[in-house]
């Protein structure tokens, strides 16, 4: 049986090892076949962590902004009541309080690249929603904004207007079919240019975004009894 196997293998050839030349070559092609698709490798890795560096980004926005909305929600916006006469310091230092979130008052180098005011905003709103009881079910009647005669407070103005608008608002207030209630409202937002932390991606970020950075939006909506209509 065994020298049966043995010619039966002599004929198909399988005692036979590759040939130097076979092994050579094989081992050539892996090479150029490993070169070839290294930078695609090492592209998409880079991509991975740079993405990730971009998520971490817009988690500590969302933290700053819920840090500076916890802070004032219960504050007040107003000087003094009847007529109301607004507190302009209310929104400039809840919008201080998501940069000093951002980057700490003892960390200067941070503090100098944390908001680009050529293209980064942080928006303030106060918001008094009130409530027609007269109706069946009850309907959002009047929606007042804060700072007089503004739509928000906004610090370098490079996004004036909030996305929250009156229709917005309203929408946010009846959500699956709740019915409003007369509240008071904070909002803050933040609007943040994202640039490549690597710095090897950023040809690729120029290439795919406008202005070679990518735009970040975080917003929080907290309660602000303050202006809750009685």
């Amino acid at each position: 049986m065994k020298e049966f196997i043995a010619k039966l293998k002599q004929i198909l050839h399988l005692d036979r090892k590759p040939s130097r030349k076979i092994r050579r070559k094989t081992r050539a092609q892996s090479m150029v076949e490993f070169a070839l698709l290294l930078p695609i490798l090492l592209t998409l890795f880079i991509g991975m962590v740079e993405f990730g560096f971009m998520i971490n980004t817009y988690l500590s926005l969302t933290d700053a902004t819920r840090q500076a909305a916890r802070e004032y929600s219960n504050s007040q916006p107003f000087i003094s009541l009847s007529p109301n006469v607004d507190n302009m310091n209310f929104y400039t230092d809840c919008a201080q309080v998501v940069i000093d979130t951002l980057a700490p008052p003892d960390d200067p180098l941070a503090r100098q690249i944390v908001m680009d005011w050529t293209m980064d905003d942080i928006l303030v709103s106060v918001i008094s929603v009130d409530v027609d009881t007269a109706t069946d079910p009850d309907t959002i009647s009047t929606i007042t904004r804060y700072p007089s005669g503004e739509t928000n407070f906004s610090v370098y103005q490079n996004f004036p207007v909030s996305p929250y608008d009156d229709v917005a608002i309203e929408t946010y207030m009846t959500a699956n079919g709740t019915i409003p209630v007369p509240a008071g409202l904070l909002i803050v937002e933040v609007y943040y240019s994202y640039e490549s932390t690597l710095g090897i991606t950023t040809p690729f970020i120029k290439a795919f975004a406008p202005g070679g950075h990518v735009m970040l939006y975080a917003s929080t909506i907290m309660p602000l009894v303050a202006v809750r209509p009685h």
